[in-house]
């Protein structure tokens, strides 16, 4: 399993690829979309670039219905934990398939 510094690493590096932000740009408690300018197009790009990083497929759908079910049904935006916290239960599930 990834650590959790490899995790933010690849999650970084892909949403870099995907948004053009700039180096230290992206902190853990980043938002997707008031602080990235992250629209909804991109989270489909991001997760591409994180499975071919990771080798871990992710669903946004998915992704933000667990978010929402833990934060709250009132949620507007995600941040850069709140996606390495889904990426750590995917690994997780994947691992207790094998």
């Amino acid at each position: 399993m990834l650590s959790e510094k490899e995790l933010y690493e690849k999650l970084e590096e892909a949403v870099r690829t995907v948004l053009n932000t700039e180096p230290g740009e992206i902190r853990k408690e980043s938002m997707f979309k008031a602080d990235l300018k992250a629209e909804s197009i991109d989270y489909l790009d991001i997760s591409y670039e994180i499975e071919q990083r990771t080798g871990i497929e992710l669903d946004f759908t998915e992704a933000l219905q667990y978010i929402t079910e833990k934060k709250g049904d009132d949620i507007t935006d995600i941040s850069v934990q709140d996606m390495m916290d889904y990426m750590t239960l995917v690994i997780r599930q994947k691992e207790e398939k094998s």
